[in-house]
């Protein structure tokens, strides 16, 4: 009896593995096309949703959002003026520990409070001695018709430059928040007509450089003028601003 040839059983095995083989294969490549077609169409998406995020981005209302409901919970985190002041003016490397940083500026910003008392006045601001009546005025509060910097915005914490991709936006919420500071503050604060030796109470921001108590301290005199002894000052942008 022969036995009965088996190169056709093989072949037909073969064909049929090889049949499976392209069957998987392209459903892997499709599985693969889907996912990757997904994945295209979500990043086209979310591009999309971050160019309608920055067409509709108003920086007065983001300003205006921050101002009434997120500054209010980091007020309370200032750190005293008299001894930030004399930080600065004797450990600056100390002082820059206290402050933030804006990626890798020399520039710090801090939130400070305290009261003084008044031994001056200017067109852009109040000249305020911290340490007492008879010391020399060691801040400059703004209280002028304009404020710029950034020093609310920075000294804050609160809001992270990453999350957004147009600076100029970033910038500009700046410029809207100084505008509530001269509206809401220091238009308010001079209709009450401040005079020199009233004692004033402040919370505000700064924005310090590394190297800016390095020749003379805040408070020591720098030059003098035809008005008068011109002094170092610390420039605060005020948040809050009474006479006591």
């Amino acid at each position: 009896m022969s036995t009965p040839p088996t190169g056709g059983v093989s072949s037909g095995r073969h064909a049929a593995i090889m049949r499976r083989k392209h069957i998987f294969y392209i459903v892997v490549l499709g599985a693969l096309a889907l996912l990757l077609g997904s994945s295209i169409e979500f990043r086209r998406l979310d591009a999309k949703r971050a160019e309608d995020r920055a067409e509709r981005f108003n920086p007065a209302e983001y300003a205006r959002d921050f101002w009434d409901r997120r500054l209010p919970g980091v007020l309370g985190t200032a750190s005293n003026a008299e001894k930030l002041i004399g930080l600065f003016n004797t450990d600056m490397e100390g002082a820059i520990r206290e402050g933030r940083t804006l990626g890798r500026s020399r520039v710090h910003a801090y939130l400070l409070k305290g009261e003084g008392t008044i031994v001056s006045l200017r067109k852009d601001g109040l000249c305020v001695s911290v340490a007492g009546p008879d010391a020399n005025p060691e801040v400059l509060i703004c209280a002028g018709s304009y404020v710029s910097g950034n020093a609310v915005r920075d000294a804050s914490g609160l809001i992270d430059v990453s999350a957004f991709s147009d600076t100029m936006k970033f910038n500009r919420i700046s410029f809207e928040i100084n505008k509530i500071v001269v509206q809401e503050v220091i238009t308010p604060f001079r209709d009450k007509a401040p005079q020199v030796g009233m004692t004033v109470s402040f919370v505000g921001a700064a924005e310090v450089a590394e190297d800016a108590t390095a020749k003379v301290p805040f408070g020591g005199r720098e030059r003098d003028s035809e008005s008068g002894p011109g002094y170092h000052l610390l420039k605060l942008v005020p948040v809050r601003l009474e006479l006591k």
